[in-house]
């Protein structure tokens, strides 16, 4: 006597709603994934900016020269690094010395980057310096381009609070102390600009 077994299997309408209901969840979760690329490509580019000026202030004291730092929007590589024009709303840096040291040493551009590089594609970004140069001395103080340099992405919208957008501003103090923060921070919080 032979003893059927029972098939076991998803029938098309089962396999067609479970596709349904997968297929809304990802909708509901898409602008809020949308939201988060957006804040790390931000997050990115000001990272590239607080690393650039905290390699220019580490050059300076470390080669006990002035180093500075400078925002441009010259397109970065062929060696056009040393006469980038300065401009506050520059989406590239070059850290460059003015005083050639025999020896390794001896080009003044010691680095530069392209904001595309940090964060992706980012023509949305805006950023706008107190200063397009910042020039760090010798023993790291800043000599010139004390203030802030606040980058932005305005057509992901407004910064948080009352917008999606994480924001962020770089604040390069006298003393030659570089800041990443939060312009919407709380006084008090360790991640305020205050």
């Amino acid at each position: 006597m032979l003893i059927r077994r029972s098939q076991r299997g998803f029938s098309i309408v089962e396999l067609a709603v479970t596709i349904t209901i997968i297929a809304i969840l990802m909708m509901l979760g898409m602008p809020s994934f949308s939201e988060y690329i957006n804040n790390a490509r931000l997050g990115a580019v000001a990272q590239s900016f607080y690393s650039g000026l905290s390699l220019a202030r580490s050059e300076a004291i470390r080669r006990n020269v002035p180093v500075e730092f400078v925002m441009t929007n010259t397109p970065i590589g062929a060696g056009i690094e040393n006469a980038a024009a300065p401009d506050v709303t520059g989406k590239n840096w070059v850290v460059r010395s003015h005083s050639v040291i025999p020896g390794p040493y001896d080009s003044p551009a010691i680095d530069s980057k392209s904001a595309n590089e940090g964060g992706g594609s980012t023509p949305r970004v805006t950023i706008l310096a107190t200063a397009p140069i910042v020039t760090f001395n010798g023993i790291g103080a800043a000599t010139t381009g004390v203030g802030t340099i606040a980058i932005e992405n305005p057509p992901a919208g407004a910064c948080v609070p009352t917008g999606p957008v994480r924001c962020w501003n770089i604040v390069v103090a006298p003393g030659g102390q570089v800041r990443l923060c939060d312009p919407a921070a709380s006084l008090g919080d360790t991640r305020s600009c205050n």
